[in-house]
Parts: structure tokens; C-alpha cells; sequence
């Protein structure tokens, strides 16, 4: 029996120094402490930001003209084609008019005949040798005589087609044998004087743009040669149905080589809602959560999950409007897993693996 229990306890002190070796086995593959999470950071700072919205619209003159022809006839000269540029006054094109010079001629003749009789009456009514109404009848017929020759030298002018005011012609929409009528349009000039674009913005952008400022203007002949324009006028109603509110830009200074020209596609760039001076940091170190958004700072070795209430996006930067300090060090990457307290080692740059 002594022998017995010698054997058990001799087993039993085998069996407890053998798990204190694998105990301290065990205990050297355990970690000293918990391992830091690499992360890129960067320092909240202020900054000038500005919400920019594009939109597109043709290249136009500020106005074009339509030139009608105010008789009917046949063009017989046509002395303007498109893209000739013409001055105020220019004729342009000439209807058959060997007509109409007849009858004004006539009318010249008659006029001449009625005068020379009215002022024959007038020295004879002055003397009493006529009646009153003879002589009134005199100045009556001399009167209607003036105006039939009026209408006829109107109507001669007519028959030159002139340009009402200086410009580049852009339709020629007769030739040469051509019958017109009246106020058929024969040709458009445009004012190139002044090019804009006429785009349309939408009403939550527009209350945001105001005459006279600066907008950056891109032509897809030119894509990277941007010019500049400027807000000429907002118009007063917005479209019922799609809620857009034209526009009207006047193109300034281009890049050297760029010649804009009527029907190019413009690319207005809108700066909008601008905000001088304010807080904002990089767009990649906002989370959003059901809470709404957030950020991780950094404090000492760890980080700190913050709420953060933001203001506009521009250019991949977003205003903190709340939340954060200027020069509170954020997480731009490497955000897996983090969470409050988590231990974290600021990287150079990215993250490291």
C-alpha cells in the first residue's frame, strides 16, 4: 500500500511540472502587448473652398438680326455671302426694280405738273381771279401728288436690301432669281461684337450666381486651354417643368490659339458658394454611420472616433463646420478596424502593410 501511493504521488507531481512547462511555453508566444495600426494622417488646417457645378451650352452671338425683304419681287443681285462681315447700312442684295422706278418716275412727273399748278393758283387766288375752293382744290390735288411720290421712292428703296447694322453674315437664304415676299427673311447677321453662352442652371445652384462674377470656360475644340467669362445676367424665371434658370455668360480673355466660334460647346465651370478661411480636411477621412458622419483622431498613440457636422465638398476637401480644432491630427487611410482606443503608428504615407 505505501508503495502504491508513493507510485500515484509520484505521477501526480510529474503531471503538475509538466504543465508548468507548457504553461510558460504558452506564455512566451503571447504578445507583450497589443499591436499599433499604421495610418496616414493629416492636420486639420483652413482653407479657401468653393463648390463648383458644370454645365453646357452652345457659343452665340449676344444677338442676331433676321433681314427680311419688305416687297415682293425677284432678286436680281445678291452682293453678301455667308461669312462676310458687313457694315451698318451695306447692301446686301437687289430686287428687280425697272417696276417700280417706272411708277415712281410717274409719280415724280404728276408732282411736278400739280406743283406748277398750285403755285399758278396761289398768285391768282392772291389776285381774286379764282375762287377759294378752285385754289383748294389746287393745293389738295399738289398734296396727294407729294405722297404717291413718297410711296414710290419707298418702295424704290425697297428694292435695295440693306444690313440694319454692322455684323458677320450667318444665312444667306436666297439667290439670285429667287422670288420673294414680304417680309420673307433673307439673310441673318450676327453682332460678333460680343460671343456668350446662354446655359441653364438649376434652382438650387442659382441662388448661389450673380452678375459680374467670374466663371472658368472650356471648349471641347480647346479642352485644355480654359478661358475665362463673366456672368452677364441671371433671367428672372426659372422653366416650369425642369426647373432651370437660363444663364447668359460673356466670354472673356481665351488662351492664345483659341478662337471661339458660334456653335461651339462651352463648358461653363460655376465657383459656388464660396467659403474663405474655413476648417476642412480630406474628403477620404469622413465616415458616415447611421449616427451620421465621423472622423478618427489622433491622441497620443491611439485614436478617438469624433461626430463631426460638415459643410460643402469642393475639389476633395470637406468643411468641418463642427467637431474638430485647427491642428487635430485625423485618419486619411487605414481606417479598417479602428474603432475608440484603438493603438494606431502615424505612417509617412499611406498605409502600411
Amino acid at each position: 500500500m505505501l508503495r502504491s501511493h508513493n507510485c500515484s504521488l509520484f505521477l501526480i507531481l510529474g503531471a503538475l511540472s509538466a504543465c508548468g512547462r507548457g504553461g510558460e511555453a504558452s506564455g512566451a508566444q503571447r504578445p507583450s502587448g497589443a499591436r499599433s495600426i499604421p495610418v496616414a494622417v493629416t492636420a486639420v488646417a483652413t482653407r479657401d473652398l468653393a463648390r463648383s457645378v458644370v454645365v453646357t451650352g452652345p457659343v452665340e452671338p449676344v444677338r442676331t438680326i433676321g433681314v427680311n425683304s419688305l416687297l415682293a419681287g425677284t432678286v436680281l443681285a445678291v452682293h453678301a455671302q455667308e461669312g462676310d462681315r458687313v457694315r451698318q447700312g451695306q447692301l446686301l442684295a437687289e430686287l428687280d426694280a425697272r417696276e417700280t422706278r417706272a411708277q415712281f418716275e410717274r409719280a415724280q412727273a404728276v408732282l411736278a405738273n400739280a406743283q406748277t399748278v398750285f403755285e399758278r393758283n396761289e398768285q391768282l387766288a392772291a389776285s381774286k381771279i379764282i375762287t377759294d375752293a378752285e385754289f383748294e382744290q389746287s393745293r389738295s390735288a399738289h398734296a396727294v401728288a407729294k405722297s404717291d411720290a413718297e410711296v414710290w421712292r419707298t418702295r424704290l428703296a425697297f428694292t435695295r436690301i440693306l444690313a440694319p447694322s454692322a455684323g458677320v453674315v450667318t444665312a444667306k437664304l436666297v439667290e439670285a432669281g429667287s422670288a420673294v415676299s414680304p417680309n420673307q427673311r433673307v439673310f441673318d447677321i450676327a453682332d460678333m461684337s460680343l460671343l456668350v453662352v446662354r446655359v441653364q442652371v438649376s434652382e438650387r445652384d442659382v441662388v448661389h450666381v450673380r452678375p459680374g462674377a467670374a466663371v472658368t470656360v472650356a471648349f471641347d475644340a480647346y479642352p485644355d486651354t480654359p478661358g475665362t467669362g463673366t456672368v452677364r445676367r441671371v433671367f428672372p424665371t426659372a422653366n416650369a417643368d425642369s426647373r432651370l434658370v437660363p444663364v447668359e455668360i460673356a466670354l472673356g480673355r481665351l488662351s492664345d490659339g483659341v478662337v471661339a466660334r458660334p456653335g461651339f460647346l462651352a463648358r461653363v465651370t460655376f465657383h459656388l458658394d464660396r467659403r474663405a478661411g474655413t476648417l476642412a480636411i480630406p474628403a477620404p477621412a469622413v465616415g458616415v454611420a447611421d449616427e451620421g458622419a465621423f472622423v478618427f483622431v489622433v491622441e497620443a498613440d491611439s485614436v478617438v472616433r469624433r461626430p463631426v457636422g460638415l459643410g460643402v465638398t469642393a475639389d476633395g476637401w470637406v468643411e468641418v463646420a463642427q467637431g474638430l480644432r485647427a491642428g487635430e491630427l485625423v485618419v486619411t487611410s487605414g481606417h479598417t478596424n479602428l474603432r475608440s482606443g484603438t493603438r494606431v503608428r502615424v505612417a509617412t504615407s499611406g498605409v502600411e502593410e
